[in-house]
């Protein structure tokens, strides 16, 4: 799908403390883990802060980035996961975010979220001629109890918060073309199953990983990359970065090499993202605000956003960058209540 006149203008991260793979809390280990061989450094561990309240740091970070005022937000949409401490995080976002006459309400797409959510907002903007901007934030925290044993199968759980404005034509990277997919026959593999001696109620996914499902990941993707890049006249060759979900390097790369991109996950945001685990809806939007806060887009850089999640759902994006980001300063901590 082509968009016209729909921009992003301000992008906002909250990442809670930073500890080494494998976690100090674990027993000394002689062979590599899982998860160490999958390429995860280390993982973001919020202690006493719920997603909510990270994704509203980062959203009132976003705002301040785009210059929005609460009061010229049309819409806010939360992109969240298994959040026990809010049940209506939407409402509470609105409450320290919103305007008088913003909308809200929560997206659940599992890992695909902060994409999906961006999808969203383009269309509550499009719907509204006379709407200014849209907001998207994120949350997700991964208790220990419930996702330690992740680090088994080869991933690494990270907790943080972030966001993006979308603004009609003010923003300085332009949103050209999105695609989404879907294989609702594999949403088997995630129906809770009974209860283990760690906590909570795993998914069939959970036992058997990804692998046994590769080939429909690299379809799917292929489909969905294909369509953006042929929809805005895009050759492989033109993007200049690639800000992917943060899955793991062994799981990325097969993903890559089912698409039409010559590259590997060195060459996406995965360089960052390997730092902070794999935060759910989190990661597309943490690599956005990482590429557009540290000044490394260019005016006329294109950004191929890849995303997928459980369920299983794809979006991809094409973003062009319309004039040149500069490096943030750093903002004052402002703790949301």
């Amino acid at each position: 799908m082509l968009w016209q006149d729909i921009t992003i203008a301000g992008t906002g991260a909250w990442i809670p403390p930073i500890v080494p793979v494998p976690d100090p809390r674990d027993a000394p280990v002689v062979e590599p883990r899982p998860a160490t061989l999958n390429g995860f450094t280390s993982a973001a561990i919020a202690t006493d802060h719920t997603p909510t309240h990270m994704a509203a740091r980062a959203g009132l970070k976003a705002l301040r980035h785009a210059d929005v005022a609460p009061a010229d937000l049309s819409a806010l949409v939360h992109a969240n996961f298994q959040d026990e401490d809010h049940y209506t995080p939407g409402t509470y976002l609105l409450r320290v975010l919103g305007g008088a006459h913003t909308v809200g309400y929560e997206l659940c797409a599992a890992s695909d979220g902060g994409a999906a959510a961006l999808i969203a907002a383009a269309e509550h903007l499009t719907a509204r001629p006379t709407a200014k901007a849209a907001l998207v934030t994120a949350g997700a925290r991964f208790p220990e109890q419930r996702w330690g044993g992740a680090r088994e199968m080869g991933y690494v759980a990270g907790d943080t918060g972030a966001a993006a404005v979308l603004t009609r034509g003010t923003g300085f990277a332009r949103l050209a073309a999105t695609a989404q997919a879907v294989e609702p026959r594999l949403e088997v593999l995630t129906r809770a199953g009974t209860g283990h001696a760690g906590g909570g109620r795993p998914f069939p996914i959970e036992d058997s990983g990804l692998m046994p499902h590769m080939d429909t990941l690299q379809r799917a993707t292929r489909r969905c990359v294909e369509t953006v890049l042929d929809e805005t006249d895009t050759k492989p060759g033109d993007v200049t970065h690639v800000v992917a979900i943060a899955i793991g390097s062994i799981v990325l790369d097969l993903v890559l090499a089912g698409s039409p991109l010559d590259l590997r996950c060195e060459d996406t945001s995965w360089t960052f993202g390997r730092h902070l685990g794999h935060a759910g809806p989190c990661d597309i939007l943490l690599g956005l605000d990482r590429l557009f806060r540290s000044g490394t887009a260019r005016a006329g850089d294109r950004v191929l956003v890849l995303s997928f999640g459980l369920g299983f759902r794809w979006t991809t994006a094409l973003i062009e960058v319309t004039r040149d980001t500069t490096p943030a300063a750093p903002a004052a901590r402002t703790r949301p209540e």
